[in-house]
Parts: structure tokens; C-alpha cells; sequence
């Protein structure tokens, strides 16, 4: 089963209802649920620090892909659809800086050497752990930053689980129990999976 989101339904179909205006709510929301994961899918891809560049492309695409009615699916998923359209989008970017490169090589030596323009290969296993990896992480950072969690349960969290500190070590250092380092890394890893499931498996 890939791991490319199925958009949450009812969002996607207000989208393709609206075809030529769709709510400005539907797609802020489906920004604000998008766009960590395909920053980090596009790094992970090879964007680099245009990564966020990548996703406003993404998304002005997206725009104008219902605007069409160009999706169909019929013709597949949305969740391939849209894995396509950012692994094109980080390509084409490798594209124009290997062209740029050579204009530049070329005009001051006046050499000619050729230039790889062709992106490595990559299998759906690849595609999709990558997506896993960015979606927990995006998961993570939402959790982290946006909602109502204490700072010390955050602080918690990111010793004992994202820096891997012994419990012992954790709650010594925060005044807590062991028990309450274990309960405070359940809660906030069941809010993680609870984010992680409105991206879609």
C-alpha cells in the first residue's frame, strides 16, 4: 500500500466541486495540511533550500489543475498525482540548474562538457519511505509547535524521544517521575498519529 496521502474526501471533492472557485477555506485548509509534508517530501527528494519554493509551485499548479478540471480520477489517485507533480517539479528545478551551470562552464572556458540532465531513478519503495519519513517528521513538527501542549511537555518529549536521553536522565532533569516522562512521550506520540492519519496512509 503506498504511503502517499489520500486526501481527507470531503476536502478534495468541495475542491473538484467548486472546478472553476473553490473555496477559499477548502484550499487554506488543504495548504495547511499539505504543505509541511511536501517542504519536507521535496527536500528529501533533493530540493535543498529551494524545498519551499517547490511547494508554492506545487500548489499554483494544483490551482490551476482544477481550475481545468484537469485531474481525473479515473486516471488514478490523487495521492500519485500529486507525488508526481512534486518529483517533477524538484527534477525540472535539477534541470534548469545543470543547464544554467553548463551556460556558465561553457562561456568561460569554452569547453564543451557534457552535462547529466537526467535525475536518478527512484522506485515506488524509495518515493514512499520518503513520504513516511516526511509526514512523521511534518506530524512531529506540528504537534511540537501548534498546539496546546505545556513547553515542559514538549521539552520532555523532544529529550527522551527525539534526542534519545535515558528516562532517568529525562526526568531528573525536568523534576519528574519516570512515569510521567512515559505518559507525556504515549500522549504526545498518540497526537503525532492522529495528525499522521489526516494525511492518509
Amino acid at each position: 500500500m503506498s504511503a502517499f496521502p489520500d486526501t481527507p474526501v470531503s476536502l478534495l471533492a468541495r475542491i473538484a466541486a467548486a472546478r472553476t472557485g473553490a473555496s477559499e477555506a477548502s484550499w487554506t485548509r488543504f495548504f495547511e495540511l499539505y504543505q509541511p509534508v511536501i517542504v519536507k517530501f521535496a527536500a528529501f527528494s533533493g530540493a535543498g533550500r529551494e524545498a519551499e519554493d517547490v511547494a508554492q509551485d506545487v500548489f499554483v499548479k494544483l490551482v490551476e489543475v482544477f481550475r481545468r478540471s484537469a485531474y481525473d480520477p479515473a486516471h488514478g489517485t490523487f495521492r500519485a498525482y500529486l507525488a508526481t507533480m512534486i518529483r517533477h517539479e524538484v527534477v525540472n528545478r535539477w534541470h534548469r540548474a545543470a543547464v544554467r551551470a553548463a551556460d556558465r562552464h561553457v562561456s568561460i572556458d569554452n569547453d564543451e562538457h557534457p552535462v547529466e540532465l537526467s535525475a536518478p531513478s527512484e522506485t515506488a519503495a524509495i518515493l514512499d519511505a520518503r513520504w513516511r519519513l516526511a509526514r512523521r517528521q511534518a506530524a512531529i513538527e506540528h504537534v511540537l509547535t501548534k498546539t496546546a501542549l505545556s513547553e515542559k511537555s514538549k521539552a520532555i518529549y523532544r529529550a527522551y524521544v527525539l534526542e534519545e536521553r535515558p528516562i532517568e536522565e529525562v526526568a531528573a532533569k525536568f523534576g519528574v517521575t519516570n512515569n510521567t516522562v512515559s505518559q507525556t512521550k504515549t500522549r504526545i506520540a498518540r497526537m503525532i498519529a492522529a495528525h499522521e492519519e489526516l494525511l492518509g496512509e
